[in-house]
This record gives structure tokens, sequence and C-alpha cells, in this order.
């Protein structure tokens, strides 16, 4: 079995599937790449997830918009999907607990979805969605 490349719809589908989660590249004031892992949403062709104001990707990100996020899976035969876009930063908006609800049920299901959204609005308080402006994927690494 050799590496494929992946389409947008088996991309799209990667993406939402599971409880995987996105590592966010950001780039600091001296040009030193950042990396941490986020639970996240896809919506209208956005990755959508929270964070801290005093965050350290939230810094990076205000004063540079651009950023990449890499979904793997971790399992044989392994895949990921990597984008690239630019990030818009909403402070709180009126639907905060709805984001932070809608990103907690992928991760912890229906049963404690809404407890948890109402956690993250306690810690978080930024919405960040990046518009996917370019992407690669691959399935099928190694058979």
């Amino acid at each position: 079995m050799a590496m494929r490349a992946m389409a947008w719809p088996e991309a799209s589908q990667f993406l939402l599937g599971g409880t995987r989660t996105a590592v966010v590249a950001t780039v600091g004031r001296d040009g030193r790449p950042h990396a941490v892992p986020v639970w996240f949403i896809v919506d209208e062709g956005q990755i959508v997830f929270t964070t801290t104001t005093g965050s350290v990707k939230a810094k990076h990100l205000r004063r540079d918009p651009r950023v990449a996020i890499c979904v793997d899976e971790a399992t044989p035969p392994f895949a990921f999907v990597s984008v690239s876009g630019t990030a818009e930063l909403t402070p709180r908006p009126d639907d905060f607990l709805a984001w932070t609800t809608r990103i907690a049920r992928r991760y912890v299901g229906d049963e404690r979805a809404e407890e948890t959204g109402r956690a993250f609005t306690d810690v978080d308080d930024l919405l960040v969605k990046v518009a996917i402006e370019t992407w690669v994927g691959h399935a099928e690494i190694v058979g």
C-alpha cells in the first residue's frame, strides 16, 4: 500500500472525525515557531477553537494572524491533514457558550458537553476561526 493524497471531501471528513486534536502552530515576534494541541471543530470551511487572551498562541495571532494547523491519525495506516490560513479572533462573542459546548461535545460526548462547555467559558475568552486557505492531506502512509 502506498501513501495517497486525499481529495477535499475525504480530508474534510477526516478533520470532522473522532476526537483528534489539532496542533496549532504560530510564529513569535522573534520568528520562533510555537505549536500546541487544541480541541476544535470545523464550521463552514473554518477550523474553530477557543483560547485565553493571555495564551502564547493568542498573543502571536494578534500580532500575526497567519497559522498552520495539523491533524493526524496516530495509528496505522496513519494519515494527516495540514492546513494553513488566517485567524480571526473574537473576544467572548454573545454565543461563546454555544461554541465552547459544541467543541466540548466532540471530545466528551453529549452527556458532559454542557458542563464542559461552561467550564471552558470560565477559562477561555477568545473564539478563534481560521479560514482554510491551503491544505494537504495524505492517507495510508504505511501498510
